[in-house]
């Protein structure tokens, strides 16, 4: 298979060809793996590539299955894969051992994906960009001098780069968001709770986490959520599909949608003028396309830190506890990033009172977005406030590193995404413009939680309309003659 072949088609294409026996599996993976030699020197997106696992693995795949021979990289946190170790971009657990497949993995397995290895992220996926001490800075296929995003920066530098057709992501405060609109790519955060995060898990982050992946086309993305959604065993939250197939429903019609479009950021954060365009024009093309769209804020009570951040960091924590408790011994500091350093020092100083009532005002953030946004469908945002900095501006590792300075960098970079974690709502950034510069600008849109169908097919208008499938970066795999 050509690798321009390759590039031009997205998962679904590619499991079409399959399933059509105009190509086989095999075939598929050599050409994925060609484009991982091609590229990924250039990116560094994924560390780890079992080209032997995956070649043996398209022989045997069942070319019937939904996703019959798509390749497929997966980040290394939240997700247990039988082969690999899991070790959260951390030295700290470099010797860890592998652990069984989780749930997530094992319904990607039985969909016909062949994993090819492991992709980039920061440690603990605790930030908001791809710039790591031990496996070094993720590249922006747009531009290298800018960061791709974060904390699933190496899915979103495979799948833009034409590498991979789509890539597992996290997201627990806009880590599948984050960059996917840095990429110029589709990015869906599901409701709470729709994918499975078990056996190893009952939740993360209190509730604000959600896997799911990074995709150019939101077919993909609907495609990889019928194969995932749904109760698992034993499982915290049993939410179930809110239709048969998000990608049968995308063909349907959308009816005329109330969209409330908000362009002032929580605490007043300054937001860039081509990004506010940017805005302007996706609620242009969303009337356009028969919708409603009113200007509206978010509640007053979103100018006050809620303290969610708190959530998330009590994970990097609990996992450093139980690793220095496997192997009878803490970190050493070249063991940690510095900003991981400083998220252990904040939870230990941390009361059981003052974890019950951060997750109260989580409760009541809900409700009140719940109530504040009751006459809407749905939420148009920018996906970021800023375009995406240079490398180094947002420094969670360096002997310069100061909390502070790092967190307000990550909120005025970011300051959109994390509040639909609180609430468990879908949320998705789609590249829908560019900049002067030439660097993809992403909106997000968000529905109820359950109505992530609804998000999906809005999201496939605005696609069709829009024609971002035919914009591609420098450092693209299409590009390669083969």
């Amino acid at each position: 298979m050509r690798l321009r072949d390759y590039a031009r088609h997205d998962a679904v294409g590619l499991a079409e060809l399959v399933h059509k026996g105009e190509v086989s599996p095999l075939e598929i993976i050599e050409a994925a793996l060609a484009a991982v030699d091609c590229i990924n020197p250039e990116v560094n997106a994924a560390f780890l590539i079992d080209a032997e696992r995956a070649l043996d693995a398209a022989r045997e795949v069942d070319n019937s299955a939904p996703l019959a021979g798509v390749p497929f990289l997966i980040k290394d946190v939240n997700v247990f894969v039988a082969e690999w170790t899991t070790t959260f971009a951390s030295r700290f657990f470099r010797e860890a051992q592998p652990k069984g497949d989780s749930e997530i993995v094992k319904r990607w397995r039985k969909a016909g994906l062949i994993f090819l290895g492991r992709s980039n992220t920061p440690e603990f996926a605790e930030d908001a960009v791809t710039e790591t001490t031990w496996r070094g800075i993720t590249y922006n296929p747009w531009d290298k001098r800018v960061t791709v995003g974060g904390s699933s920066g190496g899915a979103a530098a495979a799948v833009a780069s034409g590498m991979m057709p789509v890539a597992h992501g996290t997201d627990v405060g806009g880590s599948i968001r984050i960059p996917a609109a840095c990429c110029g790519l589709f990015g869906l955060k599901p409701t709470r709770g729709l994918n499975p995060l078990g056996p190893h898990y009952a939740e993360l982050g209190a509730g604000l986490n959600s896997d799911h992946v990074i995709s150019r086309s939101v077919r993909d993305s609907a495609a990889l959520l019928d194969v995932t959604a749904g109760p698992e065993l034993a499982g915290r939250y049993m939410v179930r599909k809110s239709v048969p197939s998000y990608l049968a429903v995308l063909k349907e019609p959308v009816e005329r949608l109330r969209i409330a479009c908000v362009t002032r950021a929580p605490g007043g954060v300054t937001v860039d003028a081509e990004i506010l365009a940017a805005v302007d024009e996706g609620a242009k093309q969303l009337e356009a396309l028969g919708h409603h769209v009113e200007s509206h804020g978010f509640p007053s009570l979103l100018d006050e830190d809620i303290g969610s951040s708190s959530l998330w960091m009590m994970d990097v924590a609990g996992e450093v506890t139980q690793r220095a408790k496997e192997i009878g011994r803490g970190p050493v500091r070249n063991e940690l990033e510095a900003a991981s350093w400083a998220i252990l020092q904040k939870v230990r100083r941390m009361t059981a009172l003052e974890l019950a009532e951060t997750r109260q005002r989580a409760h009541e953030a809900t409700v009140a977005m719940a109530q504040h946004f009751a006459d809407f469908d749905m939420i148009l945002t920018p996906s970021l406030a800023t375009l995406p900095p240079a490398l180094g501006v947002i420094d969670g590792r360096s002997a310069n590193f100061e909390y502070e300075a790092w967190i307000k960098a990550g909120l005025s970079f970011a300051p959109f995404s994390e509040i639909f974690n609180v609430t468990g709502q879908p949320a998705a950034s789609l590249p829908l413009s560019h900049a002067k510069n030439g660097l993809p600008i992403g909106i997000q849109l968000v529905a109820r939680q359950g109505q992530d169908h609804l998000l999906l097919t809005l999201s496939a208008q605005l696609e069709a309309a829009n024609g971002w499938l035919d914009r591609h970066p420098p450092i693209w795999v299409g590009a390669i003659q083969s």
